[in-house]
């Protein structure tokens, strides 16, 4: 079993949006990440990505409009959210804090392997944040971890 730490993992940009994810846990049944949204930062739904996974969110710090399968819900720090196979999730920012969440897949994507994840979102053209610099791009995290 291969320990991760979080903030020592870099931040991939998800797609041509503001929703950065860390991958801490791969696995061959499960696949698992901590997720950054900065103030203003929106992710729209992807139904094609819906059809693929169960998810399982826990929300760290912040709070977030997430729009489920049509309908709006507001999230914060302390929630836990199901999301069924096949209902399309986004996600936007309106608060006045980054949003910082668990996310975890099932079954994992097919690219679970970090290396092959890395470079998929390099061929990709996404941009990959170093550790280091997660907090310069997503704006402040409070939560354990941050530099708050």
């Amino acid at each position: 079993m291969a320990k991760r730490r979080f903030t020592e993992v870099e931040a991939y940009q998800h797609a041509d949006d503001q929703y950065y994810y860390r991958p801490v846990v791969a696995g061959k049944e499960l696949f698992t990440y901590v997720a950054h949204v900065p103030v203003g930062g929106h992710m729209p739904p992807h139904d094609d990505e819906a059809e693929l996974f169960e998810l399982s969110l826990f929300m760290l710090e912040g709070e977030l409009d997430i729009l489920l399968g049509g309908e709006e819900v507001q999230i914060a720090r302390g929630d836990a959210l199901h999301i069924p196979r096949c209902v399309p999730v986004g996600v936007t920012n309106n608060g006045s804090s980054t949003a910082s969440f668990v996310l975890s897949f099932s079954p994992p994507p097919p690219n679970v392997d970090l290396d092959t994840m890395k470079q998929s979102a390099i061929d990709r053209g996404r941009v990959v944040v170093e550790p280091s610099d997660v907090e310069s791009v997503v704006g402040p995290l409070s939560f354990p971890g941050g530099a708050s």
